[in-house]
């Protein structure tokens, strides 16, 4: 599957400076951040509004102009170039909120900042656009309820680059060739020590403060060097990978990022489980290959423990020298306490002649005795404490260093050795360790760039992905795109109440030619009527939502929904009391542009509270009049003086109706929210005379009788 975002045209700019609101000081701030002005133009143009919001001096807001100049410079269009008032702008920004709602990514929110609804003109995107999200409806049906899935997207992020201040310590780099040194210091200064030396006393000395010595040169080879330095050759500098020389690198981006990752890694597998094949990435071998690396790996860049005998044992080694020497010391003198305590010299005739004559001292004697002892329990020592610290043979024979040869009591050992033996064991372990990072770096390496492409497709998926849920939440389905002028639906509902109150009545309607109205009743210009809460300004908000969405290529609130051709959208909510003079001519102004021949959409909510009812009728009837003769153009203005306007207009105009059937047995009204074609509806105020008519007697009954007896007559 690809992403939504690939559906775009190629990049317009060849300059920083060409995009709108870019200046030198910007310009040079971009490349600074990014490192290239065409990695600043990339970032730009595929919408990375967070990246661009790190440069200093560009807000958020900032950056989201700048993508959505270069998007609009893309696909030929801008937001203005459809939504052309300012209640449709705000239209489409409630609907993108709502739609926000529902990403699971920073990326998949700042990103649908970029899809705006486009003109007819650009039909092709707006199918391209609707083919790509049938894809991932799928998907979204398959997953949107699923809290663990929801869960693994939230923690996908933009990857985290290795750590500026990565520096590894116990490991130098040594040249004895000036050139090479220089090179080297290019390539590794940055994470390690990098020394040039003269002479080998000076590679002795130096090599002597690490526990690995890396070298690319032979100046110094062949030489015998002191038995603890053992240095590493590397034949060419150019040709070496960082995972040989600095694995820590390598293992620093896994681990920074290795809770996203795996997250992708549950995300693919998730949704492979379903049979949805849409990351190419990694094979299922590959992905198992990675992911028992990365289980080798812990969060601090180093391979965890539980995974290599090795390393454990050393680990546990040191960590426990200290103590089972200790306790071996205590055991053994007081073994050696009892066997003294118990022990007698027994003399054979040959030893008595000798002491005799003077051939031998008792201390003599006593010293052969002793020292039958002191070696037993020494023997015994060194055996529990390679049994104890698993040694293996070389480690065992450096245990011979850590007691005198001649006896003492009791038994001590020599601290100068012991520090020797931590240390070798210490060497021998970190050699261990590096020899384990180099193997996982070397895996993981194999892994990068796909790991990195992987997370990228993850994030752009969550775009698609966090549309078809909105989709899935409100049961939205693709509208039918038709050739004639007109927009029908059946079973809408408006988004904003169901996201607020739940479940609510659906709503079917159509004007111009659908296959959701009769022949005779095509009307693309049409007035709304109705009563007082009845859901006039629900149903033009409905309309105003399908058509947005229908033109982003979004899904819309509807079991079936045709649109028409439409290139330009005008959409006035109802004004909240009459304008003054500079606002009625702008409002007016408005409707200047009604006579130009591309097809418009007109959906205005009682108009005529602009100004007064009789100059209101009026200029609608005119505004109407306009409207109809644009055979490409449609209509619908909500108002209460449907009556007067058809007065005052030459042309054919329908009205329809949003009606109450009645009162229900508890004097509530009964409104059927779905308009009546060719119908004028009947206003509440009459309901609600004939409400009050109906729970009044006496005097007040006849005066709610006479107040219903002149809706009669006007009927007449």
């Amino acid at each position: 599957m690809k992403s939504i975002l690939d559906i775009k045209a190629s990049q317009p700019f060849s300059s920083l400076r060409e995009i709108h609101g870019i200046g030198d000081r910007v310009a040079d701030r971009l490349i600074e951040h990014f490192g290239a002005e065409a990695a600043a133009l990339q970032a730009i143009c595929e919408g990375d509004i967070a990246s661009l919001s790190e440069v200093n001096g560009i807000s958020h807001n900032f950056a989201l102009s700048l993508a959505r100049d270069a998007r609009s410079r893309a696909e030929g269009c801008s937001i203005s170039d459809f939504l052309k008032t300012k209640e449709a702008v705000n239209l489409y920004s409630r609907l993108l909120e709502l739609i926000k709602k529902f990403a699971h990514t920073t990326l998949a929110r700042d990103k649908l900042d970029l899809f705006y609804p486009l003109p007819v003109s650009r039909i092709d995107l707006i199918q391209e656009r609707q083919a790509f999200l049938k894809e991932y409806i799928q998907v979204g049906d398959a997953f949107f309820e699923n809290p663990e899935f929801l869960e693994l997207l939230t923690r996908v992020r933009k990857l985290r680059p290795v750590p500026a201040n990565l520096r590894v310590r116990d490991r130098i780099v040594i040249c004895g060739n000036s050139k090479i040194l220089e090179a080297a210091r290019e390539k590794l200064q940055v994470f390690l020590p990098v020394q040039g030396v003269e002479n080998l006393s000076e590679f002795v000395d130096l090599a002597r403060g690490y526990s690995s010595i890396i070298v690319f040169d032979d100046t110094y080879l062949g030489f015998d060097l002191p038995e603890n330095i053992e240095p590493e050759y590397f034949q060419d500098l150019s040709k070496v990978e960082f995972w040989q020389v600095l694995p820590e690198k390598e293992l620093a981006f896994f681990a920074r990022n290795l809770d996203c990752i795996r997250a992708c890694l549950n995300i693919v597998s998730a949704l492979r489980s379903k049979n949805f094949e849409l990351f190419e990435e990694l094979s299922e071998e590959r992905l198992n290959i990675l992911d028992k690396a990365l289980s080798k790996l812990g969060e601090d860049g180093k391979p965890v423990g539980g995974f290599d005998p090795e390393l454990d044992r050393l680990e546990v080694a040191l960590q426990n020298l200290d103590s089972t020497l200790t306790l071996a010391l205590n055991e053994a003198n007081q073994r050696m306490n009892q066997t003294l305590e118990a022990s007698s010299l027994t003399l054979n005739g040959q030893e008595l002649l000798k002491l005799v004559s003077g051939g031998i001292e008792i201390k003599d004697l006593l010293a052969k005795e002793l020292n039958k002892i002191y070696k037993a329990e020494l023997e015994a020592v060194k055996a529990e404490l390679a049994e104890k610290l698993e040694l293996q043979k070389q480690e065992k024979l450096m245990l011979d260093s850590l007691f005198s040869d001649e006896i003492s009591y009791p038994l001590r050992v020599d601290q100068a050795q012991l520090q020797l033996l931590r240390q070798k064991l210490n060497n021998i372990l970190e050699k261990t360790r590096l020899t384990r990072k180099r193997e996982l770096a070397k895996t993981l390496s194999t892994f990068h760039q796909p790991v990195e492409k992987l997370v990228r497709k993850v994030l752009d998926f969550d775009l698609g992905f966090s549309i078809a849920c909105f989709s899935a939440k409100f049961q939205l389905r693709m509208p039918k795109l038709i050739p004639e002028t007109g927009i029908g639906f059946k079973a809408g509902e408006n988004l904003f109440l169901r996201a607020h109150h739940g479940e609510i009545d659906p709503v079917s309607y159509s004007i111009g030619k659908t296959g959701f109205s009769p022949a005779s009743l095509e009307s693309r210009v049409v007035l709304l009527s109705g009563v007082n809460s009845g859901g006039k300004t629900s149903l033009l908000e409905l309309l105003a939502q399908c058509v947005i969405l229908g033109y982003m290529g979004f899904p819309v609130p509807a079991k079936e929904f045709e649109l028409g051709p439409v290139e330009e959208f005008y959409y006035f909510g109802k004004s909240k009391g009459t304008l003054d003079a500079g606002a009625f001519e702008t409002t007016l102004k408005q409707f200047s542009v009604l006579s130009e021949a591309s097809g418009k959409l007109v959906l205005a909510d009682e108009l005529e509270s602009i100004t007064e009812p009789g100059a209101s009728a009026r200029i609608i009837a005119g505004i109407l009049e306009y409207l109809s003769r644009n055979e490409q153009s449609l209509g619908i203005f909500v108002s209460h003086l449907s009556e007067l306007i058809l007065e005052n207009t030459k042309t054919e105009v329908r009205v329809d109706g949003i009606e109450a059937d009645g009162l229900d047995s508890h004097l509530e009204l009964i409104v059927n929210r779905n308009p009546v074609y060719n119908r004028i509806a009947r206003s509440t105020p009459e309901l609600i005379v004939e409400r009050l008519l109906r729970k009044t007697t006496g005097k007040e009954k006849e005066f709610y009788s006479h107040l219903k007896d002149k809706f009669k007559l006007a009927q007449k």
